[in-house]
């Protein structure tokens, strides 16, 4: 087999062109998650194959498997491939040989393009995202919290999907607050799909050992972006309630502090007070509410029963604040 890594014309030949977190993507591999890109467009970002290099003397350790410069990232998953992302604008891959397809692109559009958004001076959050009439609700937790499965449940209610468990948070000119359409298919463990409804006979699997699924998306699709009107921050308790209440001052700014993907990077890369000034703006524009649910007890019906009344509740009040913003 060659060795992508090594091969020069791979760059030209096979090259995919896609659309995803308000940027064009040149990749090396068809990403099916993604929309088309135009073929007008110049690419914004550049990934391809190749042998990614040692990292410099000055790059620091930010967590297994990273080092980091003001410059550039480098990221790797064993078995599958390293990274260096750099410049906010270019990607170099270095496939393992037997990578599958599936974990190359989960590493690229996930980690990869997250410390790329980070370069480029966007907000990554670990969330997934709807749009309703008031904007862009985002679910945020961590892995595990139930992103997908209530982003699910949403989508069979009829509401267009935006972005699933990496949600990209721009600032405009005027400060205020967007989320970029992203990845557009959802991963489900096959206890949430079958809660769903969902079948998965058939469905490629996240990782060949894990009864999580790659699902495709059937309802409507945003393409384009969508002003952020709220985030549920997902989390469970001790009671046997569903609970839901709004985070205020300082609990709304380390909500998102808590959630921002590769936050370990961000303080070596010399980015923390642009970061800082991304958060504060963001928390003081959307209305936070963490939602907790009894432990070991998902309870969906209930729990997205629950998060829809709430911002349907406060519909007039996120308008409003959108106007006071516009103003």
């Amino acid at each position: 087999m060659p060795n992508p890594n090594a091969t020069a014309s791979h760059e030209f030949s096979g090259v995919a062109r896609h659309r995803a977190y308000g940027l064009i993507w040149q990749l090396p591999l068809a990403c099916p998650e993604l929309r088309a890109a135009p073929p007008d467009r110049a690419p914004d970002v550049v990934a391809r194959w190749d042998d990614v290099p040692p990292a410099p003397p000055s790059a620091l350790a930010a967590g297994p498997l990273r080092q980091v410069t003001k410059e550039e990232a480098r990221f790797g998953l064993p078995g599958v491939a390293r990274l260096l992302v750099r410049g906010g604008n270019e990607i170099l891959v270095e496939r393992q040989p037997d990578a599958d397809d599936e974990m190359v692109r989960l590493l690229l559009l996930g980690t990869g393009a997250a410390l790329l958004l980070h370069q480029r001076g966007l907000l990554p959050l670990h969330a997934s995202a709807i749009v309703t009439p008031a904007g862009a609700v985002l679910f945020m937790g961590h892995s595990g919290a139930g992103k997908s499965t209530l982003l699910n449940e949403f989508l069979r209610r009829g509401y267009p999907m935006l972005a699933e468990d990496l949600a990209a948070v721009r600032l405009d000119a005027d400060g205020v607050a967007w989320v970029e359409p992203g990845v557009q298919i959802t991963k489900l463990w096959a206890d949430s799909a079958a809660a769903l409804g969902q079948p998965t006979e058939g469905l490629p699997r996240v990782r060949p050992e894990l009864e999580k699924f790659v699902v495709p998306v059937t309802g409507p699709l945003a393409t384009a972006a969508v002003r952020l009107a709220a985030i549920y921050v997902l989390a469970t308790h001790n009671q046997p309630t569903i609970v839901l209440e709004e985070r205020r001052d300082a609990r709304k700014f380390n909500a998102l502090l808590d959630h921002t993907w590769q936050k370990l990077v961000v303080k070596r890369m010399e980015l923390h007070g642009a970061h800082f000034q991304r958060a504060v703006a963001v928390a003081n524009q959307a209305r936070i509410v963490r939602v907790s649910r009894p432990e070991g007890e998902f309870r969906l019906t209930e729990l997205a029963d629950a998060v829809e009344v709430d911002f349907t509740n406060n519909l007039q009040s996120l308008l409003s604040n959108h106007r006071e913003i516009r103003e």
